[in-house]
């Protein structure tokens, strides 16, 4: 977790919890660092107004000074010491905003800093952080983002929409690929009464194995030699996935290699729509994804598809209402915590998928990449061979 995620983490807690926190969890030296000025302002309000207090008799005379600075405030002050709710510190971090109480800690962590160029220590493209957050708590912050048995935004609309553009009928064989959780499938299953299968990497298929029930099927996918089986669906689904996928190639052709005739294969990814590795907001997305993606450009997919045997009827850039129902979704959490705040763990969890979620889409606006739905047929040998 970067430090100012961290010290968002820790304006949510009363002094005792950040004892408490401090005392049962071992931390890097510089989140130490910051924990420990933050609580000197938090629990010493007089060592950030000492330094206005020094020359008393003019202070005295200038009142309406400090009544100016804490105009700014409008985030339900809570207490004597700024503290400022979870909820309203979310909110601004989540928006690019900064409240007053962040400037003042801000200055008094830089000014504990042993070294005035620790600042520069970080490169432009850096690894992922190192995950603080428990796995529990990142399924149930990701439930309570996009609901429950769902794992990206949209719920069930996307993938019936999908769906949709397939021509899917009643008893097509369909199979969602990478889906996160079960909740797309059962979607498919539900509205057009159709047998379903889920492939799962081997890290999440004990988590759902216990779904399988008749006409509903859970089976293992080895993402670095994946079998989806020879023809045996009518139709495939994937979702913003592919671009975290090894061996994307060798993946479309096992794919193709699955369907029927006739059959379609709908998936929706992040492509690249011009030199965007160069661009900064599209950097900070790759380092902030726990693995970073490689992107395709249009051209290339299309050379990959039909490699695979894998036609395609059309594409659409459906970027816009892909960062709609992102932004409506996080939204919509960021109302509930009003009412059902989080625990510390929970606090971590969601500063880290709130971390990889805004920095997908500040690369989404920059145009540069784009969420790209492709529809795509199986070719058949006449089809390949051209018209007689």
């Amino acid at each position: 977790m970067g430090k100012r995620e961290f010290l968002l983490s820790l304006q949510s807690m009363s002094p005792e919890a950040i004892k408490r926190f401090k005392s049962m969890r071992k931390l890097p030296d510089e989140h130490t660092r910051t924990l420990e000025s933050y609580l000197v302002t938090v629990t010493r309000p007089e060592v950030r107004a000492g330094a206005r207090k020094a020359p008393a008799p003019r202070q005295a005379a200038k009142r309406p000074v400090p009544a100016k600075r804490a105009k700014p405030v409008k985030a339900k002050p809570a207490s004597d010491d700024n503290y400022v709710p979870f909820p309203d510190r979310f909110k601004a971090w989540w928006h690019g905003t900064e409240l007053p109480q962040d400037k003042d800690a801000a200055i008094h962590t830089k000014q504990s800093k042993p070294s005035p160029t620790a600042k520069a220590e970080a490169p432009a493209d850096t690894p992922a952080p190192v995950s603080l957050a428990d796995s529990e708590w990142l399924d149930k912050i990701r439930a309570r983002i996009w609901g429950d048995d769902f794992a990206l935004p949209g719920g069930d609309t996307v993938i019936l929409n999908m769906a949709k553009v397939a021509d899917t009928k009643t008893g097509d064989h369909a199979a969602d690929i990478l889906p996160g959780c079960l909740g797309p499938g059962r979607a498919l299953s539900e509205t057009f009464q159709t047998p379903v299968t889920c492939f799962f990497p081997p890290s999440e298929i004990e988590r759902y194995a216990s779904a399988q029930q008749a006409g509903f099927d859970i089976s293992v996918l080895d993402l670095d030699d994946p079998d989806f089986g020879i023809r045996v669906f009518d139709r495939l689904f994937c979702r913003e996935v592919l671009c975290f996928v090894p061996g994307r190639e060798y993946f479309l052709s096992k794919a193709g290699a699955s369907l029927r005739g006739g059959g379609h294969f709908v998936f929706n990814d992040v492509v690249m729509m011009n030199d965007a590795e160069d661009n900064p907001a599209v950097k900070a997305w790759r380092t902030a994804e726990p693995v970073k993606p490689t992107l395709y450009s249009m051209p290339e997919y299309t050379e990959h598809l039909t490699s695979a045997r894998l036609e395609t009827k059309s594409t659409a850039n459906v970027s816009k209402s892909y960062i709609t129902l992102v932004e409506a979704d996080w939204r919509r959490l960021m109302e509930s915590l009003e009412t059902d705040p989080l625990p510390p763990e929970g606090v971590d969890a969601l500063m880290e998928e709130g971390r990889r979620w805004q920095a997908r889409i500040a690369a989404l606006k920059t145009g540069q990449v784009a969420v790209v739905r492709f529809v795509t047929a199986l070719r058949t040998i006449r089809s390949l061979s051209g018209p007689a």
